[in-house]
């Protein structure tokens, strides 16, 4: 190749480095803005408009992550400080309805049934199971199908066990967007 060859292959470079303009590029991750709840040593920046409710009057949405007409989309709670005198089972993939930490049988929450007019479970079973991100940490993770006594709140049930910080999430009536957004939420959870 000669001089002059480089020479113009140079100048398209540069022009075409000219004219490229800041919007053709994507734009950086923005940070999360919402509300921010911290449970134990748990940290997490909520989506913009949800709340968390640490503990409601009636016990029934203590730890709810609620968002618009929601009531509790998620639990987040900190069973270092269970009821003492409630007994508890501690969250495992290994047992039937394992996200539950009651010893009776769990209530089908979903977005339509919240606690309080949720119907009981009649049974679940392990769909997926392993380990997922908690921010920097890896939880015990199970998705359950979950069947209920009235079949049209029947619904999947995904959990995260972190027994060291022994925080436990739940989220409730789990479909794609939900599960995309809860994944985003605990991706940038951080503890101290």
């Amino acid at each position: 190749m000669s001089f002059r060859h480089l020479v113009l292959v140079a100048a398209v470079i540069l022009s075409a480095a000219a004219c490229s303009t800041p919007g053709e590029h994507p734009p950086a991750p923005s940070t999360p803005s919402g509300p921010r709840a911290t449970v134990g040593s748990l940290h997490l920046t909520l989506p913009a408009g949800a709340t968390y409710t640490e503990h409601s009057p009636d016990g029934l949405l203590d730890g709810c992550v609620a968002e618009g007409a929601v009531a509790c989309e998620a639990r987040v709670v900190n069973l270092r400080k269970p009821d003492s005198d409630a007994p508890i089972n501690l969250p495992s993939t290994k047992r039937p309805f394992g996200w539950y930490t009651g010893t009776d049988l769990p209530t089908c929450i979903t977005p339509a049934s919240p606690p309080g007019k949720a119907t009981g479970a009649t049974g679940s079973t392990l769909m997926d199971s392993g380990f997922a991100p908690v921010g920097p940490k890896n939880a015990e993770y199970g998705r359950w199908k979950v069947t209920c006594e009235n079949s049209a709140q029947n619904n999947q049930v995904r959990m995260w066990w972190l027994p060291t910080s022994r925080i436990l999430i739940v989220q409730y009536g789990s479909f794609p967007g939900w599960d995309a957004k809860m994944d985003a939420l605990l991706a940038g959870a951080t503890f101290s």
